[in-house]
């Protein structure tokens, strides 16, 4: 066979393909040429090739009929046999001939921009404040008064509304567990959604109705609006449209809470309560935004993984041995914990430096996913690679 001359990229196995017909003969040429590092090819170097036949057809592997048939029993795992010895230490060259896979970062997007909740179609409600019950149930499901009455605490006891907010941060004058309801799963249940334009007609008519409290609904429609952001649920909420928030998105809440409480002891102006509301807003928003550009970022680092776990199970199979695949499932899932774990890690540094809401917690979040995530990953893959090296 007429010798060949090295192209660029190419590699032994990849000229073991193109003109022998199969990858795995590349140690004959390897062989043949006498060549030190089976990795370290040049442009222009002239290559003998072998002949049609195998010098040594052992490694030309025929898959069985059912490649899991003749997998390692579970004894074996962990102690490899001469076989599998003499198998790795012929291919281990060509595996490190092909590019790595990007590990670093595969966990911490997923777990970072999982944070925040979808608030499009949702309502924050604040429940178990003790002594009030700010339940999931309205004080009288057969009531019958009107929106007005309900938001002015006429009759407390007789109504059938139940209170929510339209704003990310629920409504800063309650204290309480913060809860999401889905506006659709709960008229689907039966709930009947009384909106914030609503609720303000139904005060203003109260108002043209009853002259003596114009100035106080002025107030309560001035401190809907800007403020607190009501709406009202009639009826009962069913429990499959409720869900609790994360931990990210309770900071929101809280720090509502907070400006809402230096307002009421007049530490703060109405106007500096508006506008570090309106910051808050502002903040969840583009923390949104790059949450949804993190979870496009996610699927690479799934798509990554998948394609890792894929190439295992087919070395599995070519070795006929759970080992491959035991070996990557350790890596993933130290990779994978790890980064879920540094998430936490850098939401609660960040916390400790204030940095709970908008995209600074985010970051510190990732850093530490990222950092945590990696280092677990590689350090998963030392010890996997005791099992079956990669």
């Amino acid at each position: 066979m007429p010798p060949y001359i090295v192209q660029p990229a190419d590699t032994l196995n990849g000229i073991a393909a193109k003109k022998l017909g199969n990858a795995n003969r590349w140690p004959e040429i390897a062989r043949l040429n006498k060549l030190a590092n089976p990795n370290l090819l040049l442009v222009g170097q002239r290559l003998e090739l072998p002949g049609t036949q195998a010098v040594h057809p052992s490694f030309v592997l025929k898959p069985a009929p059912n490649p899991w048939a003749e997998l390692a029993t579970l004894p074996e795992l962990w102690d490899r046999g001469p076989g599998e010895r003499a198998f790795l230490a012929t291919t281990q060259a060509q595996h490190a001939q092909e590019p790595a896979t990007f590990a670093w970062a595969r966990g911490s997007l997923f777990v970072v921009f999982s944070q925040l909740s979808e608030t499009t179609g949702k309502l924050i409600r604040k429940v178990a404040v003790v002594p009030t019950d700010f339940s999931l149930l309205p004080a009288n499901l057969l009531g019958k008064i009107t929106p007005a009455e309900h938001a002015m605490a006429l009759n407390p006891t007789g109504s059938q509304f139940l209170s929510t907010s339209q704003k990310v941060f629920g409504a800063p004058s309650i204290n309480g567990t913060p809860l999401l309801i889905d506006i659709a799963k709960a008229e689907a249940a039966g709930a009947r959604i009384i909106p914030i334009e609503q609720l303000v007609s139904e005060l203003k008519q109260f108002a043209a109705q009853n002259p003596g409290a114009q100035t106080r609904v002025n107030k309560l429609i001035d401190i809907i609006q800007t403020v607190e952001g009501e709406v009202l649920i009639e009826g009962r909420v069913a429990g499959q449209a409720v869900s609790k928030l994360p931990a990210a998105h309770t900071a929101y809440v809280r720090a509502a809470e907070d400006l809402w409480k230096q307002f009421a002891s007049k530490k703060i102006t109405k106007a500096q309560l508006e506008a570090g509301l309106k910051k808050l807003e502002t903040a969840f928003g583009k923390s949104r935004f790059i949450g949804r550009l993190g979870r496009a970022l996610t699927v690479v680092g799934v798509v990554f993984t998948v394609k890792d776990v894929a190439d295992a199970t087919q070395r599995s199979i070519h070795q006929k041995s759970y080992k491959p695949l035991a070996a990557e499932s350790i890596r993933q899932a130290g990779g994978w914990g790890g980064a879920f774990v540094g998430a936490k890690a850098g939401f609660a540094v960040g916390a400790l430096f204030g940095i709970e809401t908008g995209p600074g917690a985010l970051i510190t979040g990732a850093l530490g996913a990222i950092i945590v995530g990696g280092a677990a990953y590689y350090g998963c893959d030392l010890l996997a690679d005791q099992l079956s090296p990669n």
